[in-house]
């Protein structure tokens, strides 16, 4: 098991859960109304991103819209958990995977990283690039992706209550 000194997570559908919350309502005035509304996190996510920032440095790195993503994290109020928040702007046409070797650059010598998403294409498979352990959190929009990978998940979950035992946090 490799020395973890940063766990990467996406919003979406991770730590959000924007299928049943905001998909239904995209493209539509409630949708506004609702980012900027105090906005629940996933069962569990809380305990979990209070238990891991006290025991490694948490980069929290979403793909959208910066400015409706960083309306996500603010009605959240998640921020003072991260040591970085990075936004891959679709509005610019970044990928996350743009940012993941940056991660890379972060991480002490003899450490590694996590990478814990939902979707295997753009949380898992760059992040593998690295040589990251990955976490597939099993839920939302991008359930049944079908990717053309041999990627091997180091972890999969289902909820947040596995999370740390699960992934030996």
């Amino acid at each position: 098991m490799t020395n973890l000194d940063i766990i990467v997570f996406d919003l979406d559908d991770t730590l959000l859960d924007t299928s049943r919350l905001l998909l239904p309502i995209s493209n539509t005035p409630e949708f506004e109304k609702k980012i900027s509304e105090r906005l629940p996190l996933m069962d569990g996510a809380e305990s979990n991103l209070e238990y891991l920032h006290k025991k490694y440095r948490l980069v929290l790195l979403t793909q959208g819209k910066k400015e409706i993503q960083f309306a996500k994290i603010k009605s959240l109020g998640i921020s003072r958990y991260f040591f970085k928040v990075l936004f891959a702007d679709l509005g610019l046409n970044e990928k996350k995977e743009d940012y993941f070797k940056q991660i890379n650059d972060w991480v002490l010598p003899g450490y590694g990283f996590l990478s814990i998403g939902n979707r295997i294409s753009t949380d898992l498979i760059p992040a593998k690039k690295f040589q990251a352990l990955t976490c597939h959190f099993k839920y939302g929009e991008h359930l049944e992706e079908k990717v053309q990978s041999e990627l091997k998940c180091d972890f999969v979950i289902n909820n947040h209550k596995e999370l740390i035992l699960k992934c030996n946090l």
